[in-house]
């Protein structure tokens, strides 16, 4: 096996040799599994959201809060999409760096585009529709959300200056609480897609991909909530 890739650029070309064999793994609800584990409003809308994912997904993010501090907790702010989820996700990306990028020819525009969202449209399917995608971050013992990207505020557009997990140019204490993420979520089994730090897998092309493996766990998973 490789040593893991830490990298922020995922090839599609790459991603798209991964073979598919879904387990059949069900989904199960985030949503009341785990005191240690919060469900986070619609970060767009702020509304109330069930959220799903593999089971051992749920399992392995269960280890990870055990794993931290007295008090702390992980706040999931995303994991199971459908794919016509992916879909309004990619295309809102793609409309916004057309208005950034004016001049930019198609393949360009694509390219910034799966720099944030994986493509719906290629044969790997995203690492949200298979149910092995989480998106989180820390919460401290004051139930407020651990900083993460001071000097800038989390989730406005000079966050993204940040994103990447080894990114310069963070406060110390934003940098001590990536840490304390990524030491969690790496001893729980995940990997993380390295241009974005609240961005763990298991199990999907993405996961394959970083760990050198040839084979990915999980497919496209039926939408739980159209059953």
């Amino acid at each position: 096996m490789r040593k893991h890739r830490n990298s922020v650029i995922e090839p599609i070309s790459e991603l798209n040799k991964i073979k598919i064999r879904d387990n059949g793994e069900p989904l199960v609800e985030l949503n009341g599994l785990d005191d240690r584990i919060v469900v986070l409003p619609n970060w767009r809308t702020n509304e109330p959201q069930r959220l799903f994912a593999r089971k051992t997904v749920a399992q392995m993010l269960q280890k990870a809060a055990q794993l931290l501090p007295k008090g702390y907790k992980l706040g999931v702010f995303s994991a199971y999409r459908s794919i016509e989820e992916q879909k309004q996700i990619y295309r809102r990306v793609y409309r916004r760096m057309k208005r950034r990028y004016p001049h930019a020819p198609k393949n360009i525009l694509r390219r910034l585009t799966n720099r944030f969202v994986h493509p719906p449209d290629i044969k790997t399917p995203p690492g949200h529709s298979t149910g092995g995608a989480i998106d989180l971050t820390l919460i401290g013992p004051d139930g407020t959300e651990l900083d993460m990207t001071s000097p800038y505020k989390w989730r406005t557009p000079k966050a993204r200056a940040v994103a990447a997990t080894y990114a310069e140019g963070i406060s110390e204490q934003a940098r001590k609480n990536r840490e304390l993420l990524i030491t969690v979520m790496t001893k729980a089994g995940f990997t993380n897609y390295a241009g974005e730090w609240w961005h763990w897998s298991y199990g999907d092309s993405c996961w394959a991909w970083r760990l050198g493996r040839k084979t990915a766990i999980y497919g496209l998973a039926p939408d739980p909530l159209k059953r």
